[in-house]
This record gives C-alpha cells, sequence and structure tokens, in this order.
C-alpha cells in the first residue's frame, strides 16, 4: 500500500465531475495490469521498480502516455496480454520455415526459453527484456535481466534492475539526454537510478555475467540440440 500511496500523491485528483469516467478507467486499467500479472509474471510478485510502473498506470490510466511515464521517453510499452509481439507468438513464421526442420527446431528451442524468461517491456525496434528465471524458486527480484533483440539473441541487461538496464542502454548508446531524461522520470517516481559510466556497467555486467551458470543462450542451444536429435530419430 506504501507504494501506491507514494505513487497517488503523483497525480491531481480528478473533478467530482469526471469522478465516474475516472472510476471506471482506473477499474479497467486494474483489470489490465493484473492479466499481465498473472501472464507475463506467473502471477509472482513484480521487483519493486516494475511494481512501482504498474501501480503507476493502475492509479491513472492517462499515465501511460504522460510525459512522467518512463517508457515513453524510449517508445517501450508493456507486454499487455491483448496485444500481439512479433517475438513472442513467432508471426513472422511462413510456410518455408514450417516446412525446415531446423528452422522448427530453433522456434521451440525459443519457446521453451521464452517460458523461463519473464518479458514485461517491448522497446521501440520490438526488442524485448525480461527477468530470467530459470529456477521457479527464485523471486524475480533476484533473477537477472535479458534482451532479446530482432536477430533473435539473448544478452545480459545493462544493469541490475529494470530502471537500471533501460537508462544505462541509453548511455551505453551513446544517447546520453535521454539517459538523464530516464533517470530524472525514474527519480520522480521515486526510484533512483544510479549514477555511472560506461567503463563501470561494462565491469558490472562481467561480474554478474560470471554468477549465471546456465545463459538463456545456452539453454536455447541445449533445447535446439535436442528438437534436432528427435528429427533425425
Amino acid at each position: 500500500m506504501q507504494i501506491f500511496n507514494r505513487i497517488k500523491s503523483l497525480f491531481t485528483r480528478s473533478t467530482p465531475h469526471g469522478e465516474p469516467t475516472k472510476t471506471k478507467d482506473i477499474a479497467l486499467t486494474g483489470d489490465r495490469v493484473k492479466k499481465f500479472t498473472e501472464s507475463r509474471l506467473g502471477g509472482q510478485d513484480a521487483p519493486k521498480d516494475l511494481g512501482i510502473l504498474l501501480a503507476a498506470i493502475t492509479v491513472d490510466p492517462e499515465f501511460e502516455e504522460s510525459d512522467n511515464n518512463p517508457l515513453k521517453i524510449i517508445g517501450a510499452e508493456f507486454l499487455w496480454t491483448d496485444r500481439k509481439y512479433p517475438l513472442l507468438d513467432h508471426t513472422y513464421i511462413n510456410d518455408a520455415d514450417r516446412a525446415d526442420p531446423s528452422t522448427m527446431a530453433n522456434v521451440k528451442a525459443m519457446q521453451d526459453t521464452d517460458k523461463k524468461l519473464k518479458f514485461v517491456i517491448e522497446c521501440e525496434d520490438s526488442s524485448l527484456i525480461g527477468y530470467w528465471q530459470p529456477d521457479p524458486e527464485t523471486p524475480l527480484e533476484q533473477c537477472a535481466l535479458f534482451w532479446l533483440d530482432t536477430e533473435g539473441q539473448y544478452y545480459l541487461a545493462e544493469g541490475k534492475t529494470l530502471s537500471e538496464s533501460i537508462a544505462y542502454e541509453a548511455l551505453v548508446d551513446g544517447n546520453e539526454d535521454t539517459y538523464r531524461s530516464l533517470q530524472n522520470a525514474f527519480e520522480r517516481l521515486g526510484v533512483p537510478v544510479p549514477k555511472t559510466d560506461e567503463t563501470s556497467i561494462f565491469a558490472d555486467m562481467n561480474i554478474r555475467a560470471a554468477m549465471i551458470s546456465e545463459t538463456p543462450k545456452k539453454f536455447r542451444h541445449q533445447r535446439y540440440e535436442y528438437y534436432e536429435t528427435l528429427h533425425k530419430i
């Protein structure tokens, strides 16, 4: 409740005349967020910064399209369950692909991998970011974040948290103004993003990478070989 109360204080209350519509919008948005949590997170508790973003949208349905939303700065959005996303539903596959055993082995391997990756956001370039959870007993708060790009490649996110990853990616890409804008936007929500530089980002990534025994890339390769073996039998 403390998170919701803090979010509520960031927005102007609607007038009494607009209250019925506001209440209805909040109810619809709350249902949307609930479905997101059940589908994308498997009903698990959202990490703190993700939870704050979802709470902000629940409290104010207009937040998602407002300048207060850090995701809007980079053209990103939550993976709502009422929409389809190419990297998740594999709509890019044509008949020729389906007739190719190797292609389908890779698709099946990706689908197996994606079950362990709790994707939550799609960026403007259609890449996804999510929590890598090979062990379902590990809280999402403790899971490493990974990107999936449009080439089907998985790579470790730039930060330890979702907010850090989004901001630090902008910095690594050379977009310092975007990095500062993201820092400020998250700060307004009560989510501090520590100041850093490229050298520190990559050094921390190397440390975190060394602690991950099974990466999405490694797991997908194992599953691909498994499906390839089935085809050859």
